[in-house]
């Protein structure tokens, strides 16, 4: 049977009540709002999945610093002028100290005593006169370096010595001890300064007269020490009282010898 014979047998078909038109427009709309709701939620949720994962890296790594430069081997690191080597092997080294510790005793000495002069002051009779102003400074054989000087203050006079000396006795060679205070010296106290060197303070009354103001100090090496005397007569040993007491006071000299100390290395 075809579908001619089929149309007739059947008749016409009745008029539709759907609007195929408007269903499919429907259906498509429904679609598009569907895609869109989905790829919405999709966005979403990759944008919270990156939040997430983000969250869950670690950070950056940090950017190390660029390593120091290493200095020039043909550029020589020059020492920090505040620091005096004991550098004694030669005559050309011994006069360095020396240059140099008379430098550190004349700013030390005006920092913690201002009102006190140098002045020359005789060690025997028909001596030579030096100028004043400095002290007059020397070295032994021994690398015992000294300086010894005339010093005014208030209308006194008085004298005053320092020793910048090795401690330990080697064979064959004179030494010179850190001070211990031992009896007769009553007064005497050992301390330390600011920075942790061994100190020595002391006065001898050894009679006639005669006071002396005594510090030592050990240098950092603790081979070495400086010793600062400040007497009460002007002039070579065993001269006659010209003060009551020393020029400078007990207070000045340790901090005198306490900066010299710490600008020496041993």
């Amino acid at each position: 049977m075809n579908q001619d014979l089929l149309d007739q047998l059947i008749g016409a078909a009745p008029p539709s009540t759907v609007d195929v038109e408007r269903v499919v427009r429907r259906t498509r709309r429904r679609r598009r709002l569907r895609h869109l709701a989905v790829g919405g939620s999709t966005a979403v949720a990759v944008v919270a999945t990156i939040a997430v994962a983000a969250s869950l890296l670690p950070g950056p790594e940090p950017v190390p610093a660029p390593p120091a430069a290493a200095a020039s081997p043909s550029v020589p690191v020059s020492p920090s002028p505040s620091v005096m080597a004991l550098e004694s092997a030669t005559e050309a080294g011994r006069q360095r100290i020396l240059d140099r510790l008379r430098t550190v005793l004349e700013q030390s000495a005006a920092e913690h005593a201002p009102g006190v002069r140098w002045i020359y002051m005789p060690d025997e009779p028909g001596e030579k006169r030096v100028p004043d102003g400095h002290p007059v400074m020397f070295a032994l054989d021994d690398d015992t370096f000294r300086a010894r000087s005339g010093v005014t203050a208030d209308g006194r006079k008085g004298g005053f010595y320092l020793s910048l000396r090795a401690t330990g006795c080697a064979a064959g060679q004179s030494c010179e001890p850190f001070y211990e205070c031992a009896p007769p010296i009553v007064d005497c106290r050992e301390t330390r300064t600011a920075s942790g060197l061994r100190l020595v303070r002391y006065v001898d009354e050894p009679g006639k007269g005669w006071r002396f103001y005594g510090v030592d100090v050990e240098l950092a090496d603790r081979k070495h020490a400086v010793r600062l005397s400040a007497v009460n007569y002007f002039g070579g040993d065993g001269s006659e009282p010209s003060a009551p007491a020393p020029v400078f006071t007990r207070t000045q000299l340790d901090a005198i010898a306490t900066a010299i100390a710490e600008t020496i290395t041993g």
